[in-house]
């Protein structure tokens, strides 16, 4: 089947046609959009470790941690491959796509951290399964979590500490930082004192 990438497309007829393409990618308000292809080695390791860390956890509780080649519908016209996604729906062979896509992890990468924290973050949040949204940066110790409450709320986490560990119930998992950038030499944001209850000249928090 032959889909042009300048016609609108369905979610089903993008998937039927995607997997017989050698180049990646993703359909976004039913327009076939070409990704960016390769990345650097930070961003694959970074993505890699998280893998390897949640794969058995999540296991345990019958769900399965797979890479970026596992598309996550977000719309009608919307096909997304995050570089980590937790299925916890039941087993499909057949499936084109994550069946019930519990957590998904996007690694920014030069060029997409504008569109990783707006507009996939928006079509994430608004997908019914996805309960835990990561935003991981590979160069610098910094991951954002979005969590959705039990009222269906998103509540912001962020964590900049290799000693940091995330709780993840969802998936019956946690993650520690150290684990996350293993093998690598992420930059430690500074971390800013209030001097006489103010911040130093030109401190960002």
């Amino acid at each position: 089947m032959a889909v042009p990438e300048h016609e609108r497309v369905s979610a089903d007829d993008f998937l039927r046609w995607v997997v017989t393409q050698s180049e990646r990618f993703e359909l976004v308000d039913g327009r076939i959009v070409r990704m960016m292809a390769g990345t650097r080695q930070n961003h694959a390791v970074v993505a890699s470790n998280i893998l390897v860390a949640l794969a058995p956890q999540a296991k345990r509780g019958g769900c399965r941690t797979t890479a970026s080649d596992v598309a996550v519908r977000t719309s009608l016209g919307g096909i997304r491959y995050p570089d980590v996604v937790v299925d916890c729906g039941p087993p499909d062979p057949a499936a084109l796509a994550a069946v019930r896509p519990v957590l998904v992890v996007e690694v920014s990468s030069p060029g997409t951290t504008t569109i990783d924290a707006t507009d996939k973050l928006d079509e994430y949040r608004a997908h019914a399964d996805i309960r835990v949204i990561a935003l991981v940066e590979p160069d610098i110790v910094s991951l954002k979590l979005y969590r959705r409450d039990p009222e269906g709320e998103w509540r912001v986490e962020r964590y900049d500490d290799l000693s940091d560990i995330i709780e993840l119930p969802e998936i019956g998992a946690s993650l520690s930082l150290v684990d996350l950038y293993d093998t690598l030499h992420p930059t430690v944001r500074p971390k800013f004192q209030l001097v006489g209850g103010r911040l130093p000249e030109g401190a960002d928090l």
